[in-house]
């Protein structure tokens, strides 16, 4: 099972190295496409109309026909709002993409040396209607309602390029998007940028301090590594399959290192949202954790370890499945959430568990377990590693089969109505084998209207009702 894994990764590998289309760009889009089904998902026949164009493009995505993917999320998208089949005018205004700089030089952008500038792509071939579309957009700090720019663009097409922005002061933005023919909105979206002071000279004042603090915490030097890294990258013009605010990644890290100069720990447990990295095995696992508002210092907090599906990484939880729902779940209870990115030799879940520990008072009784797709194995192979880790563990339409697992551990199984056969065939026989198995607890969920894409948004709030009812296991929390 495990090469079966691991030939399907380096499968998946090859076929984004192939494709035109970036990770980024398609970010974008499955973030879009989550918004649709939220707004739209109270519907059951909604979803069912958008059960086969979803399923129809994870097709495309393993085959690495990203363009076909792209489509089916207009499609997607379309059949949510309505019974009617997408207009020419639909299919056009969902093949056109922006391209931005994720991270713009603020003494740069004063100067006027640079501004900053987006450019139009294809996601896939469509006919241009003949009536022109109009391409409009706005320019907002993170996280606030006022506007700092704006602009439109008359029969936008592929190729076409605009001045986002001029001027704008140190921080992190959003680009807000819409695609309208006369009065009707066809598309709305948003992508990210920040705008960072000094960002070379920071850069390279974070390489001076990373390499000499070799002997600095693992999480500490690997999150500074990782923040350099990322943000060198986003210089070059590279962008992050993420809406990370980069300004305050960049802060993080600048935080860590002068507690290093201080002769101190650099990280401080907050209520947040943290990008960071440690070492596990020798191995980097990137992660996401999310410290919930009410965080207290001294006091035990539950946590949940949540591992994303092929193809995806540490962001989806975060902001793919159902806009981040659970966050919204969590913040609720109080949890905090740690999200890794899967490693070969599964380094991601031993990193995760260890470096929560670490960051965070974990309470040891109260750890939860959470995968999807992929991850749903990998969650087979964390029971099996860990039998005594966690409280409760709930599946998520989950790949592989399970082997070791202690009678007292409560499982929830989920799975889509029309969820692709061969995987329902696969997650029926995972459930059947937990059966012989003879566990205390065990639940097995279906959902109609709902596909593999979307099955995690569908039972989240199941799985923390599940998890809220799980008996007190012995656990503990030795190093992993």
């Amino acid at each position: 099972m495990r090469i079966a894994f691991v030939v399907g990764l380096l499968c998946w590998a090859a076929a984004w190295s192939q494709s035109p289309i970036s990770r980024a760009d398609l970010a974008v889009r499955l973030i879009e496409t989550e918004a649709c089904w939220e707004a739209h998902r109270e519907s059951t026949e909604a979803r069912l109309r958008a059960t086969r164009p979803l399923s129809e493009g994870l097709t495309a995505f393993f085959s690495g026909r990203f363009d076909a993917l792209a489509r089916n999320l207009t499609q997607a998208c379309a059949a949510l709002r309505s019974d009617a089949p997408p207009t020419p005018e639909m299919l056009y205004a969902g093949a056109l993409g922006v391209r931005m700089p994720h991270a713009v030089d603020k003494d740069a952008l004063e100067r006027g040396e640079v501004v900053l500038r987006g450019q139009l792509f294809a996601y896939y071939a469509a006919e241009k209607p003949a009536t022109p579309l109009q391409l409009r957009w706005r320019i907002m700090p993170r996280g606030e309602t006022r506007t700092i720019g704006e602009g439109t663009l008359d029969a936008p097409e592929p190729g076409s390029a605009m001045t986002l922005l001029t001027r704008a002061p140190e921080g992190d933005y959003e680009a807000h998007f819409e695609l309208r023919q006369g009065e009707q909105t066809l598309r709305q979206w948003r992508q990210t940028f920040s705008v960072i002071a000094q960002l070379q000279a920071r850069l390279e004042a974070l390489e001076r301090a990373a390499d000499s603090h070799d002997d600095a915490e693992p999480i500490e030097r690997m999150t500074v590594l990782n923040a350099r890294e990322v943000l060198h990258n986003a210089l070059k013009g590279d962008r992050p399959e993420t809406f990370y605010p980069l300004l305050r990644l960049l802060q993080l890290a600048e935080q860590i290192a002068a507690g290093w100069e201080a002769g101190a720990s650099g990280w401080r447990a907050a209520p947040g949202d943290y990008w960071m990295a440690t070492l596990h095995r020798e191995r980097k696992v990137a992660f996401r954790l999310y410290v919930p508002k009410q965080f207290q210092p001294n006091r035990p907090i539950p946590l949940v370890v949540a591992l994303h599906g092929a193809g995806g990484n540490e962001h989806l939880f975060f902001e793919g499945y159902g806009l981040g729902i659970v966050l919204k779940e969590a913040e609720k209870r109080g949890w905090a959430v740690i999200a890794p990115r899967a490693e070969m030799g599964l380094a991601h879940i031993g990193g995760a568990l260890e470096a929560a520990q670490k960051l965070l008072p974990i309470d040891p009784a109260r750890v939860y377990l959470m995968g999807h797709s992929m991850g749903g194995a990998h969650s087979f192979a964390a029971i099996a590693q860990f039998p005594d880790r966690f409280r409760a563990v709930a599946i998520f339409a989950g790949a592989g089969q399970p082997a070791q697992v202690p009678a007292d551990l409560p499982i929830l199984m989920t799975v889509g109505e029309q969820e692709i056969s061969m995987l329902k065939t696969n997650i029926e026989n995972a459930y059947r084998r937990l059966q012989g198995l003879n566990l205390k607890t065990l639940d097995y969920k279906k959902y109609d209207g709902c596909d593999h894409l979307m099955i995690v948004r569908e039972a989240m709030p199941d799985a923390f009702a599940f998890f809220d009812r799980a008996p007190a296991r012995t656990a503990t929390l030795s190093k992993p």
